[in-house]
């Protein structure tokens, strides 16, 4: 299970990050799911600005959580894992197949 960063879109003028696209993603086994998300930031520099260019997606990923909140970090995680602990087990025990029994 991992955040990521997909895309951020910054001011070119002073590097301040308007917009994150980011997803939370999860792989278990052959089952596969994730959730993307968009936070949107207001353009005010405060003291604990960090330049553009000294970012880190640790330090991103810290934003997006925190604009989502803990409540929706938790859904968002449990929703996700879910869905891929479904999908891998439809994988790999399937209740319907398609084809015919002849070659």
């Amino acid at each position: 299970m991992a955040w990521k960063v997909l895309n951020m879109e910054h001011k070119t003028s002073d590097g301040f990050v308007i917009e994150v696209t980011s997803a939370y993603e999860k792989q278990d086994g052959p089952g596969y799911a994730s959730e993307l998300f968009s936070s949107v930031f207001e353009d005010v520099v405060g003291p604990d600005f960090i330049p553009y260019e000294d970012l880190t997606e640790e330090v991103v990923i810290g934003w997006v959580k925190e604009d989502l909140g803990p409540d929706a970090v938790i859904a968002a995680e449990t929703s996700v894992d879910q869905l891929a602990a479904v999908k891998k087990q439809e994988i790999e025990n399937p209740t319907i197949e398609s084809g015919t029994p002849w070659t």
